[in-house]
């Protein structure tokens, strides 16, 4: 007796099956990629705000940023300083020369961020002081605030 013919194929269960595995696989796969695409994006905007904060402490150690600053963004006493740049801040017009001087480059690192400098002198010599400088430099788009401190000595 003869059997008859199958015929060479997949039956439409072992296709239905085959595309259910790949629509699983491709969904996870996905969640995968757009969940690092975002971690990608906020390390980044973290880094660019560290950045910034460095560039302040920066600024500070070179002595390009006075310590007894007093204006509309600054209030001073003999110990300490308070300076709070909002975001959008014109350092070209705020009337401090190291910030005129170099207020294009400033603008384009710092407008977008609103940055509170706090500095306190902790001990004074005869002809110098050891201040702590503390930098804190806020994203607003992105919610995130990054903070740090260096020591100057002046």
């Amino acid at each position: 007796m003869r059997r008859p013919d199958r015929q060479n194929g997949f039956s439409i269960v072992e296709v239905l099956v085959a595309l259910t595995i790949t629509v699983i696989v491709l969904t996870s796969l996905s969640t995968m990629l757009i969940s690092s695409i975002r971690t990608d994006g906020a390390s980044r905007a973290r880094t660019t705000v560290n950045s910034v904060v460095e560039s302040w402490l920066d600024r500070y150690r070179a002595r390009q940023e006075p310590l007894n600053a007093v204006g509309n963004v600054c209030t001073a006493t003999l110990t300490t300083f308070s300076c709070t740049y909002p975001k959008g801040h014109d350092y070209a017009a705020d009337g401090w020369y190291p910030h005129s001087a170099s207020a294009g480059s400033m603008n384009e690192r710092f407008q977008p961020y609103q940055s509170v400098i706090t500095g306190t002198r902790l001990q004074a010599g005869t002809n110098r002081a050891l201040w702590q400088i503390n930098v804190q430099v806020r994203d607003e788009a992105r919610q995130q605030t990054v903070e740090a401190a260096t020591y100057v000595l002046q």
